[in-house]
């Protein structure tokens, strides 16, 4: 049996700039950090296969992003197997857009407004794209962590009970 190596890493992506928030179906913008927005990264290894897990505190993962991270990754360390990379998002309405404005919004079917299209009050509003390359280069490194600090480990069985969220659609 092969021995089983795993890597973990985490990153706070949280920006204190305001930024659109995507997710409703009018422009929010945020006022501040309450809780961190994170991405974390389990890096799995069995000797014969690998695989990558990142869970994203954001709305959604569209094809691009995926694509940038992945290339991001490779840049960093060309020995990470970039394909084996599996991404979610937690589908919070909480966290900043990574849509981006200046993407072709037919490919990706939506996009937040521009920030000079939001009504602001006053506020600069962080730019889409500028929050993306940033969010792409911190889970990029967080994808680098979790793979470099793969060390011997195991799975068990839990007991016990899980909290669990209610949805608002029952």
């Amino acid at each position: 049996m092969n021995e089983l190596k795993i890597g973990w890493a985490m990153r706070d992506v949280s920006t204190d700039q305001p930024v659109t928030i995507p997710g409703q179906f009018h422009t929010r913008v945020s006022r501040g950090v309450f809780d961190p927005i994170t991405v974390t990264a389990l890096a799995i290894d069995n000797g014969a296969d690998q695989v990558i897990f990142v869970s994203a505190d954001i709305v959604v993962i569209r094809n691009y992003l995926l694509d940038r991270i992945r290339e991001r990754v490779l840049q960093l360390d060309p020995a990470i197997p970039a394909a084996k990379i599996v991404m979610n998002a937690t589908h919070t309405h909480s966290g900043p857009s990574t849509y981006g404005e200046k993407l072709d919004m037919q490919k990706i079917g939506s996009a937040s407004p521009s920030s000079d299209q939001v009504p602001h009050d006053g506020i600069e509003i962080a730019s889409d794209d500028d929050y993306r390359e940033f969010f792409i280069a911190r889970t990029a490194e967080a994808i680098r962590e979790a793979y470099a600090s793969r060390a011997p480990g195991g799975i068990a069985y839990g007991y016990g009970y899980a909290v669990v969220g209610h949805s608002r659609r029952v």
